[in-house]
């Protein structure tokens, strides 16, 4: 099986990857950087990408050289995306921060294109709907994998066992996933009137509804 991710630069889609590469016997690229397309793992083996939005590479151009059987999207409040990005150097590269916006709320609004969608909160907050969700997709995954012990050095090992000629054209990252990042109080960002204000025009419905998720207490 070939699982794919998709979502915004500094949205945690690396540390979810990272989870979801936890699986000893899946090969597993946690974060194709933003000037590359995903490549083609050529191996029967189970695996799992993610990419990032740009207005470089286009979703569907990753997932025309990748071949997923299953796609994710997932998605992180974007007031806290946009502060946590911001401070960022890359910010700007494979396309303007606010393009990028743009595009996560042309993404979400056709986000039934995906075979699932996932907030990054409920991640982070160890919901037992994102395990339930990514199970149903036939990517077993268990409580387990957030002890993360598996290894960034064992998932380039695997990777240099069977793919080795991916490491002469592709440059592996794993992003600025941490999995000592997963604590409930370190995924909220200091709330920015000015922010917010910027996001209306940006992604007005993707804001909508992390609001309604902030009301209902979710």
């Amino acid at each position: 099986m070939r699982l794919l991710i998709h979502g915004l630069q500094s949205s945690g889609a690396s540390t979810f990857t990272y989870f979801l590469a936890e699986r000893p016997d899946c090969l597993a690229l946690v974060d194709i950087l933003n000037f590359y397309a995903a490549p083609y793992l050529d191996t029967s083996l189970d695996q799992v990408a993610k990419c990032t939005v740009t207005t470089a590479f286009p979703f569907a151009l990753h997932a025309e050289r990748f071949r997923p059987d299953r796609t994710i999207l997932l998605l992180r409040d974007p007031r806290d995306n946009y502060v946590s990005l911001r401070a960022k150097p890359y910010r700007n590269h494979s396309g303007l921060m606010d393009e990028k916006f743009a595009l996560i709320e042309r993404l979400f609004l056709g986000r039934g294109s995906f075979d699932a969608v996932i907030a990054y909160e409920d991640f982070v907050d160890r919901k037992p709907v994102v395990i339930e969700t990514v199970n149903r997709l036939g990517w077993p995954v268990s409580d387990d994998f957030y002890r993360f012990e598996r290894t960034q050095t064992d998932m380039v090992a695997a990777l240099w066992r069977h793919v080795p000629g991916l490491f002469r054209d592709f440059e592996l990252s794993f992003g600025n996933c941490d999995p000592r990042g997963l604590r409930p109080g370190r995924r909220a960002k200091p709330r920015e009137p000015e922010v917010e204000v910027r996001l209306e025009g940006l992604c007005p419905s993707l804001l909508d509804f992390y609001r309604t998720r902030e009301a209902a207490g979710a």
